[in-house]
């Protein structure tokens, strides 16, 4: 076949670039992939001033109301010990399960100590003396681990 006149053939059936289209698709393809880099980086800027100061609170705390219980401390009139002090925040929960299959969950908080703990499992599900202080020696490497000092 005859090359038409005004198309461009090249030998092997390839088809002539030199009209520079496909170099404007290579030169907006370049510009527009800068363009999102620079927009990811605005954007990765702009988060990392919104949280390089540590977040507040959005209302102070509120007291919350707890009536007193009926035949309890300073209950039906007669003034009792003063309340105890809160425990601190709530670390984890231990979860021990007894010969018979009883399950025994206990709440451990901030300020409790290894003895504590384990005196509360064991008025769920009564342990023998090396058991408890086997158990008591876990509870200390627990609290240890998330309170930062194990």
């Amino acid at each position: 076949m005859e090359a038409t006149a005004g198309w461009r053939c090249r030998p092997g059936g390839r088809l002539d670039m030199s009209h520079g289209f496909v170099r404007h698709i290579r030169h907006n393809q370049i510009a527009r992939d800068a363009y999102e880099r620079s927009v990811r980086q605005t954007r990765g800027r702009a988060r990392g001033r919104l949280t390089s100061t540590p977040p507040r609170p959005r209302r102070p705390d509120q007291q919350v109301y707890r009536p007193r219980q009926p035949g309890g401390p300073g209950g039906a009139g007669s003034p009792g010990p003063p309340p105890a002090a809160p425990p601190g925040p709530r670390l984890f929960c231990l979860e021990f399960e007894g010969d018979d299959g009883s399950v025994a969950c206990v709440i451990v908080h901030q300020g409790d100590s290894p003895e504590d703990v384990t005196r509360r499992v064991c008025a769920q599900s009564p342990l023998e003396p090396p058991l408890r202080r086997a158990l008591c020696q876990r509870v200390q490497e627990e609290l240890g681990k998330r309170r930062g000092t194990g």
